[in-house]
């Protein structure tokens, strides 16, 4: 696909918060394309399927896809790879030669955002604890078990962890928040992937005092940067990370699927989105 021909942007209800634009449109620049400026659009959520075949019939050849339209891009799509069969979400798309093909780039941005150090101590053949049962924890969970994790799930309904461990083929086991604090002695990774944590919301109590010293906590909200999880992560000493990592890595692959060109990630660029928010 030449760069004169793409026109990207980012599809999303809401999708007003979006960092989206801040980041491909500042590696547009850096690396001189000679393509549109990579724009934000909010669809209907009644019309989703009309507005998006308007987009592409407007020009648009690439296409991140945010919530609620993920399993809807999915639907969508007359060609995807192997990995979204079993997540049944796109988040990136590509329209060439009347081909819509489907992409998800958030397993591999995960795994990207983690450096080595914590893949080899806290991840790989050790025990990690997921928290929620949507999108995003699907997502998380195929990353996870594609990194060798013993993987643990809480979410409030079990039968959500249920489908995603027959959809996903990945052996998982389920446990309730009411026991979480006997679990976590044995864990080394924690992944939060629902909004309790933030700011005001007290409803993940882990009891930081019995878990192991190296525990790493993961946080995919970024906004606000540290969550009241990250905030007690830190206070009992734990290493820690919020989603913005992520966010960069995964818009990375989708950056490159576009334009064939895989982007610099350095300091400037999580400048710029933390100036943004």
């Amino acid at each position: 696909m030449s760069e004169t021909s793409i026109k990207t942007g980012v599809i999303g209800n809401p999708i007003q918060h979006s960092l989206s634009p801040q980041i491909h449109n500042y590696w547009i620049q850096q690396n001189k394309l000679n393509t549109a400026e990579y724009q934000k659009v909010k669809i209907d959520i009644s019309s989703a399927v009309d507005e998006i075949k308007k987009l592409i019939e407007s020009g648009f050849r690439g296409l991140n896809v945010t919530i609620p339209f993920k399993e809807l891009a999915y639907k969508l799509c007359d060609k995807v790879d192997e990995p979204i069969q079993k997540l049944k979400a796109v988040n990136t798309i590509v329209y060439k030669n009347n081909i819509i093909t489907g992409y998800n780039t958030d397993p591999n941005g995960f795994i990207n955002s983690i450096n080595d150090q914590i893949k080899n101590n806290n991840i790989i053949h050790k025990n990690s604890l997921v928290f929620g049962a949507g999108g995003s924890a699907r997502s998380i969970i195929y990353a996870l078990n594609k990194m060798e994790s013993n993987i643990t799930v809480i979410n409030r309904t079990a039968e959500k962890v249920e489908l995603i461990s027959k959809d996903l083929d990945i052996p998982l086991k389920i446990k309730s928040y009411e026991e979480l604090n006997s679990i976590i002695s044995n864990i080394d990774l924690i992944v939060n992937t629902t909004s309790l944590g933030m700011k005001n919301n007290h409803n993940l109590e882990i009891d930081f005092d019995k878990s192991k010293p190296n525990l790493h906590v993961y946080d995919l909200i970024y906004n606000p940067q540290q969550t009241k999880l990250l905030k007690d992560a830190e206070i009992s000493g734990c290493t820690f990370q919020n989603g913005l990592d992520m966010l960069v890595h995964q818009a990375a692959l989708s950056f490159f699927i576009w334009h064939g060109i895989y982007p610099t990630i350095n300091e400037e660029i999580f400048s710029i989105i933390r100036e943004s928010k």
